[in-house]
């Protein structure tokens, strides 16, 4: 498997109980977003190290927390090996979306320019609102914030890896 064709979508961050159980920290809002994992292959990686095959063998929801259990992680000992590793799965696992809608991995990481074609930078991350997305654009130590709005997002092209905007009142002046 490609490292580019892999999707970073959460972390484990440390042991939970006896058994082996990792605490996951999904890197999206709504669990409904990700694929099925359940007895199937996914990579950890740990920094820059090569992603590392797994089997999920259980995924439970425990107050406000996610639990998983690996097929090869019997107890905390070696649960604690697991600790601050990234799960990452193929892209091919998500279902595609409808034309205009984009999983958060596909506007990570997009240029942003303003309706002059001026660049603003990058999209750093995604703050996840109740009402809209925002997005979090860098460029050095500049940061703006855009919302995610068909009124401020004119075009995505996702082939040239690019958002465009258009000029809204007290956005961008």
């Amino acid at each position: 498997m490609q490292p580019e064709s892999l999707v970073a979508v959460g972390r484990l961050t440390k042991p939970h109980g006896l058994r082996g159980d990792l605490v996951f920290l999904p890197y999206v809002y709504d669990l409904d977003l990700l694929p099925d994992l359940m007895h199937r292959t996914v990579f950890l990686q740990h920094g820059t190290a090569s992603p590392q095959p797994h089997t999920l063998c259980a995924w439970r929801v425990v107050h406000k927390r996610v639990l998983v259990q690996l097929q090869d992680c019997p107890d905390l000992s070696t649960a604690e090996t697991f600790r601050d590793r990234d799960v990452l799965i193929p892209r091919s696992w998500f279902a595609p979306l409808p034309a205009g809608e984009y999983y958060w991995f596909d506007i990570e990481g997009l240029a942003v320019y303003g309706k002059d074609g001026n660049y603003l930078g990058t999209i750093a991350e995604i703050i996840h609102t109740g009402s809209n997305d925002v997005y979090v654009v860098r460029q050095d130590t500049q940061e703006t914030l855009i919302p995610a709005l068909r009124t401020v997002v004119r075009t995505i092209d996702l082939s040239r890896r690019e958002m465009h905007l258009y000029t809204t009142a007290g956005l961008l002046e």
